[in-house]
């Protein structure tokens, strides 16, 4: 206790500090401005903030950095200009007092010469960072991951308010589901590497979790994908988070404290030495609830997590710049029941699990500067992640049905450069090459039939190691002012099956009027299915799957793009998916188009399986200015897929549409502090479901489900309201930021499943309704 108030008067003392010895506060701009295609840093570049009085700017230096400082508090739209490239102008920058201001911007030079063609500041905040990108692309911020209602500081939950994208669950967890398509066919990229998809718990949320390993505060702006990527994108088939960790402040130390419902986090960067360009930058989080428990010493299922990220930015003279960067995770939840079986009311209530899973990569990056127009980019990296649970259901006489004996163990090692040139301001080419390690260490048994089944078998067991590679060509052509080509090809060759899959990625753009445009794209697309499938055994140790292919995808997607003013945009988006190669089990409605982590069996599975994903997606949104921003968005889809019978049925993920309805207002307070109001109102179809085998269950006092009837049964549809609450607090040198969040405040009810009623001895819906509270107070300094 005496820690404790030790804790809390030393953070009244800061914050009171502020309030006492209050001056007029400031910060400074800075960053870095370079050709959006060779990536080169351009001397001489105007940097202007617009509507400043008198107006402040720079020029960018030699190596293309600028800095201005004493800018007030505020938001401001800051104008970056050059002879020869597109000015571009960042709109709403937020100038907070606790930390500086870094803006990297990229400038596409013009195709023709200024003197013959006016151009005018573009205001795109959601370009994507990767110049190849056609369409289906948009980069997001952090900021924005802290303002918008529901984002709770977690890029997939910012991504679920972004058409084309519904969440797999609900609220309850941060799983994705991109046009249709299973959370595992979301590729996650960090610092040009795949990583295992990095969210705590995702052993059993198939690719989701309940938090980000990493807090967003690490992230720089970074681009997310649904469809039709470019070639240097390899196994992924349905979207992309392409993120980047951005580099400590080298010129002071900054902190942050922070502590919220979601955890406590400390965090530092700065310069290793005085004067030096190196800088550091690391976070470490503890979960909240895991602080909760053990002080409560309470033994209710919450769960546990941890993490760790970090960034070393190393620069030098003449051989380049290295950077070293790594992240780590871990987190576990159990549940012990009542050993009392009057006092079980559902299954759900006998059920007793011990889950964890741990999450790590870390990696070093070079980048070489060769010329005036190309680059040299390496890479080095491992990653690992595991995955434990044991399951078992207690049944009212006593007896125990195993569910689950799960032990894997996954690592990478991974090997990868590119090179990157500039021919000239008609055409860019990217061609790079990746290895990729794979070792496993897998012991899973599970319980196909839990109620009808009461043992265990070998799903696989095997300590081994395999490997793929990966090379690409990408190329960026402005064949005239008005009209672009994205062209590029992706092989890969998975040593496991030995299958080679070649990638062709194309893509078109038509300026064909001002602030009008269409695009037209198509990629071939493929995803490997976790290890255990490909090494899938029998109970006398056969592989049942050695020839098995990798599932394989065709994208085509249509985009009409209107610009109906510098802040607002509409985007149209049609789309059409074709999956095959699609692992099923013949003669069965199971297929890996609708996977679950607890798909345990023991049957060979074929690649005859296939699926369609059809819809549009519509983006209406004005971004932030004069106070006030706004985003609506829809989906309207339909995703059916064919197992093993052959029969078309819909996919668990078939919600059919999604409507978000999002925005927000700022105001400004005692001239420095900001406060905002923002909201999202989300309608979308339920959930599917397989329905239950009632006489079945009553027999076993388990849920059997009908598999005959695959995801026939859909929930209605739901209703989810957030609300958020955001005020700034700017004093010298220090800033406070308070947010407080009221997720599902309309209490909807989210169906997580089916449980088996011990009273009514049937089989019926299981749920929660409740508000799911997010809160954090943030210091900087």
């Amino acid at each position: 206790m005496v820690k404790i108030r030790g804790v809390i008067v030393l953070l009244l003392g800061i914050v009171f500090s502020g309030v006492i010895f209050a001056q007029e506060p400031f910060q400074t701009i800075k960053g870095k401005v370079y050709d959006a295609d060779s990536e080169m840093t351009i001397p001489g570049v105007n940097v202007v903030i617009l509507d400043t009085d008198p107006q402040q700017g720079t020029i960018t230096d030699m190596d293309g950095n600028f800095i201005i400082e004493k800018v007030p508090v505020g938001r401001f739209s800051i104008q970056i200009s050059f002879m020869g490239y597109e000015p571009v102008v960042m709109p709403e920058v937020l100038v907070g007092s606790g930390k500086e201001v870094v803006l990297n911007v990229g400038l596409k030079e013009t195709f023709q010469q200024l003197n013959e063609v006016v151009v005018k500041p573009q205001q795109r905040k959601d370009k994507a960072q990767n110049s190849m990108a056609t369409l289906s692309a948009r980069s997001f911020t952090v900021e924005e991951a802290g303002r918008f209602a529901g984002g709770w500081n977690d890029p997939s939950r910012l991504a679920g308010s972004f058409a084309g994208v519904t969440m797999a669950e609900g609220v309850n967890d941060n799983a994705i589901v991109v046009r249709g398509n299973a959370p595992k066919g979301l590729l996650w990229r960090l610092e040009g590497v795949e990583i295992p998809a990095p969210n705590h718990l995702n052993g059993v949320n198939n690719g989701g979790g309940i938090e980000t390993i990493f807090s967003v505060n690490m992230l720089d702006n970074s681009d997310f994908f649904t469809g039709a990527f470019p070639a240097d994108y390899s196994n992924a088939m349905s979207g992309v988070f392409d993120m980047k960790l951005r580099k400590g402040n080298s010129n002071k130390r900054e902190s942050a404290f922070q502590v919220g419902s979601q955890g406590i986090d400390i965090g530092s960067e700065g310069p290793f030495k005085a004067g030096g360009a190196a800088s550091y930058l690391f976070n470490y989080r503890y979960s909240s609830m895991g602080l909760v428990g053990q002080l409560a010493d309470m033994d209710v299922g919450l769960p546990t997590y941890q993490d760790l990220s970090f960034k070393l930015h190393l620069p030098t003279s003449n051989a380049g710049t290295f950077s070293v960067w790594g992240i780590g995770g871990k987190s576990s939840v159990a549940f012990d029941p009542d050993e009392d079986p009057n006092e079980w009311t559902t299954s759900w209530d006998n059920h007793e699990y011990d889950t964890g899973s741990e999450i790590a990569a870390m990696g070093m990056n070079h980048r070489l500067n060769i010329g005036q127009k190309s680059y040299l980019f390496s890479s080095i990296a491992g990653a690992y992640d595991g995955f434990t649970n044991v399951s078992d259901q207690l049944q009212r006489d006593g007896s125990i049905i195993p569910i689950a004996n799960h032990n894997e163990q996954n690592y990478r090692l991974i090997a990868s450069s590119y090179f990157n040139h500039k021919f000239g301001n008609r055409h860019t080419n990217r061609t790079g090459v990746t290895y990729t390690n794979l070792s496993f260490d897998l012991d899973i048994q599970g319980n196909p039939n839990p109620g009808v089944e009461d043992d265990l078998i070998r799903i696989a067991n095997q300590k081994d190691n395999s490997y793929m590679m990966q090379a690409y060509t990408q190329s960026k052509f402005r064949i005239a002012p008005t009209f672009d080509v994205n062209a590029g090809i992706n092989f890969s060759y998975f040593g496991l099956n030995q299958e080679l899959m070649p990638e062709l990625r194309l893509g078109l753009t038509w300026r064909f009027i001002p602030k009008h445009s269409v695009s037209l794209a198509y990629g071939k697309h493929s995803r490997l299915e976790p290890l255990r499938f490909y090494l899938a055994q029998n109970d006398a140790g056969d592989y049942l799957n050695p020839d098995l292919n990798v599932t394989k995808a065709e994208h085509f997607v249509l985009s009409y793009d209107w610009r109906v003013s510098d802040n607002m945009s509409i985007k149209l988006e049609p789309y059409y998916q074709r999956l095959y190669d699609v692992p099923v089990i013949a003669g069965s409605s199971e297929s890996l188009i609708n996977y679950e982590w607890n798909m345990y069996f023991n049957e060979p599975l074929v690649n005859d399986g296939t699926g369609s994903n059809v819809g549009i997606d519509v983006t209406i949104e004005r971004y932030m200015k004069d106070g006030y921003y706004y985003m609506v968005t829809g989906s309207f889809f339909d995703s059916k897929y064919k197992g093993g019978d052959g029969i078309e049925r819909n996919t668990s993920y078939n919600r059919n549409m999604v409507i978000n309805v999002l925005g927000g207002k700022e105001w400004k307070v005692r001239d420095n502090n900001l406060l905002s109001l923002n909201g999202k109102v989300a309608y979308m179809g339920g959930n599917r479901f397989t329905p239950p085998e009632q006489e079945l269950s009553r027999q076993s006092e388990m849920v059997i489900l009908d598999e005959s009837r695959a995801f026939e049964w859909q929930e209605e549809n739901k209703l989810f309201v957030d609300i958020a609450v955001n005020y700034r607090i700017n004093r010298t040198k220090v800033s406070h930021v308070l947010i407080l969040q009221a997720k599902n405040a309309l209490m909807t009810e989210e169906m997580f499943g089916w449980a088996y009623d011990f009273e009514k001895q049937k089989v019926v819906s299981h749920g929660m309704t409740m508000v799911y509270p997010f809160f954090s107070y943030r210091l900087q300094f």
